[in-house]
């Protein structure tokens, strides 16, 4: 019987709503998932109303609350893809700060054919989300006491970071949720982390400084690293490229979010 009462409160909470003064409505809502006679007679589906409304403020405060200018600039639209999200699939995960993740996977192939909906929403979407995500994240101390970089050995990050990639420049767009403005279209690198003053950062990476960091962020050595952005983008490995490399990591150790070398595996 616990099986069947789950399921009706799934459909109560996540599904259309239930008029609850309706009679001939509850007994088909009971009958849907088998709910047995005693078990009916012992809900007071009445109250039961109320537990979805709480339910349901507390998944969208959460969601509000790690993208707050999506929502804000989607208004009802974002209220119809809200109500999508909890009838046909629902919060799978038992933290609330992930159902943001499970809603923005839910809705970005919808998303891309609505009209209603710009093409950077959703990367400013993700981006908001990140901030979440990475601040919940734990980092190491600056007490810490990082290994020197070396050519042929790996690079070893803070676990809360990211390098991203957007067709547009969302991290540009004001933090007030009353704005309007749209973001550029330019390609965009960013390396996202947390800093260990418990601070989300983001810092704007060139293409050769992106191509550097995403091999070393995939386990390659250092050398690795430079030899094949370089190679990748057609740049020559020559003293201002090495030059410019050292800075950029010489800058992530000092933000926190580069901890120095990393032994590679075989």
């Amino acid at each position: 019987m616990q099986q069947a009462l789950e399921s009706a409160l799934a459909e109560l909470v996540l599904g259309a709503e239930l008029d609850v003064a309706d009679d001939a409505a509850v007994r088909a809502w009971f009958d849907r998932h088998g709910v047995a006679p005693e078990d009916r007679a012992a809900l007071d589906v009445r109250r039961l109303g109320v537990y979805r409304g709480l339910v349901r403020h507390n998944l969208r405060q959460a969601v509000e609350l790690a993208m707050p200018r999506v929502v804000a600039r989607l208004g009802p639209t974002f209220d119809e893809y809200f109500d999508r999200f909890l009838a046909e699939r629902g919060p799978r995960t038992h933290y609330l700060r992930d159902v943001t993740a499970e809603l923005l996977d839910f809705c970005e192939p919808s998303w891309e054919n609505d009209r209603r909906i710009f093409a950077w929403t959703m990367e400013l979407a993700r981006h908001e989300a990140l901030q979440i995500e990475l601040g919940a994240m734990p980092v190491p101390s600056r007490a810490e006491e990082p290994r020197a970089l070396e050519l042929d050995q790996g690079a070893r990050f803070t676990d809360a970071c990211r390098l991203v990639r957007y067709q547009h420049a969302v991290h540009r767009l004001s933090e007030d949720t009353a704005d309007r403005t749209e973001p550029t279209r330019a390609a965009t690198a960013l390396f996202v982390y947390r800093s260990p003053e418990h601070e989300v950062r983001h810092l704007e990476l060139t293409p050769l400084a992106a191509a550097i960091l995403e091999r070393l962020l995939a386990g390659s050595s250092l050398r690795q690293a430079v030899t094949g952005a370089a190679s990748e983008l057609g740049v020559a490995l020559d003293a201002g490229v090495l030059k410019g490399a050292a800075q950029l990591l010489a800058d992530l150790g000092e933000r926190g979010a580069l901890l120095g070398s990393r032994e590679l595996s075989g």
